[in-house]
């Protein structure tokens, strides 16, 4: 009897556990986390980013003093260490003794960007606070926009080289030859009409001296050159020009 008990409790463990199914992957319930029955889940919070105040950084004491453009189109700018009134000059690419280089000039707006150990800060020479310090994330844009605005003005300089090179064109005279004696003549004889300005050295022909002479405008002159000028009885005489 015992022993139909043991075969008939063994029969049922196996029937119940033949009746419990596999595990299933955890795949097959991604759908269901797919469509969010719970809510979207919340978005992990960022720290906002800092951003270290000038005097907190490498260029609390430096100050912008001068940006100039050198023969060969480089540019150059003078910075000031106002803790001993000292100053140094960089160019382009160049680096100081104490690791600070000079990674973009814009002439136009009077700034320079200095660069020291992955720091990055604007210094204006229109700005009495100092500068500006550029956050890390703004770092990589800023220098796509300093080496745009370096291909600008790389450009803009060839330009005007070329404007210098270009040759001096002289405007071409107005009257020349027989033209410009003839406008001369009256020019003269419109200065002499007007007798405000000073006659200009030109000779004028006889025949416009006698113009001039008909018009009451010059007194006559005799051949030899003496002005004729009538005398108290009506006859003339004659006075050396």
């Amino acid at each position: 009897m015992k022993l139909w008990i043991s075969i008939w409790a063994a029969l049922v463990c196996v029937s119940a556990w033949a009746t419990v199914p596999a595990t299933r992957p955890f795949e097959d319930y991604q759908v269901i986390l797919d469509r969010e029955p719970f809510g979207t889940p919340p978005a992990p919070v960022q720290e906002p980013e800092r951003i270290i105040p000038v005097g907190e950084s490498f260029a609390a004491s430096l100050q912008l003093s001068g940006i100039s453009e050198l023969a060969d189109g480089n540019l150059r700018v003078a910075v000031t260490d106002k803790k001993d009134n000292s100053y140094f000059t960089l160019m382009l690419g160049e680096k100081d003794a104490g690791g600070i280089e000079l990674i973009d000039v814009d002439y136009e707006a009077e700034k320079a960007t200095l660069q020291k150990d992955g720091q990055v800060v604007v210094l204006s020479m229109n700005d009495a606070g100092g500068g500006e310090v550029v956050p890390p994330s703004e770092v990589q844009e800023r220098k796509k926009q300093a080496e745009e605005r370096r291909l600008s003005y790389a450009e803009r300089r060839r330009l005007r080289m070329l404007e210098r090179q270009k040759p001096v064109e002289i405007p071409k005279p107005m009257y020349t030859g027989a033209e410009l004696e003839k406008h001369l003549q009256e020019y003269q004889m419109e200065v002499i009409r007007s007798g405000n300005l000073p006659p200009l050295p030109v000779q004028l022909t006889p025949e416009n001296d006698a113009k001039l002479v008909a018009e009451g405008v010059l007194p006559p002159v005799d051949e030899e050159g003496y002005e004729l000028v009538p005398d108290e009885a009506g006859e003339e005489e004659y006075y050396e020009e």
